[in-house]
């Protein structure tokens, strides 16, 4: 997109405020993850990365796991039809499920920066930091994370929750399917 999504204006709010509402309404705790130069996620408590001269999910998922106490759940604000329904089912998949990820697939791919995962991984995260590996999605085979397929979604889910915003074409196709509940 370009520039930050935090206060991305969409459906009368923004990228920022969607998420944090949606993830309100699902855990009781919600911590944003800021790079060090960016601004706090309003009315939420921000942690900060930091710094590294690379730019990668990564660094904020293993700035989360530092802060979490075992099972947490990562979600980017890239997913402005995010609802806390499908937030509530997966956090409750997770909790019940003994592996320490759970991911869930949309569009036939891999969903995860909106994902579980548990603080003992952070050692292996930092690991693939060191070794300048930033892509999350190999953890799913490498950790034996639990997945939800994209079937049991859309039997439980309508809509396009999980879709994934990064580019104007998105952004235009979500505008087209949003729908304020």
């Amino acid at each position: 997109m370009g520039r930050s999504k935090l206060d991305l204006p969409f459906g009368g709010s923004t990228f920022g405020a969607l998420a944090a509402e949606a993830a309100s309404a699902a855990f009781e705790r919600v911590i944003a993850v800021q790079r060090c130069d960016g601004t706090p996620v309003h009315d939420i408590e921000t942690i900060y990365e930091c710094e590294h001269p690379d730019a990668a999910p990564i660094f904020g998922v293993a700035r989360a796991l530092d802060d979490a106490r075992g099972k947490c759940f990562i979600l980017a604000i890239d997913y402005p039809l995010m609802t806390s329904a499908l937030l509530r089912f997966l956090r409750h998949r997770f909790i019940d499920d003994d592996a320490p990820m759970l991911v869930p697939m949309w569009r036939g791919r891999a969903q995860m920066l909106c994902a579980g995962y548990s603080s003992d991984l952070l050692p292996l995260v930092l690991a693939r930091i060191h070794a300048g590996r930033f892509d999350l999605r190999g953890l799913i085979e490498e950790v034996g994370a639990s997945v939800v397929g994209e079937d049991v979604l859309r039997a439980r889910f309508e809509g396009e929750p999980l879709m994934n915003v990064n580019t104007p074409a998105e952004l235009e196709e979500a505008e087209s399917l949003y729908v304020r509940s």
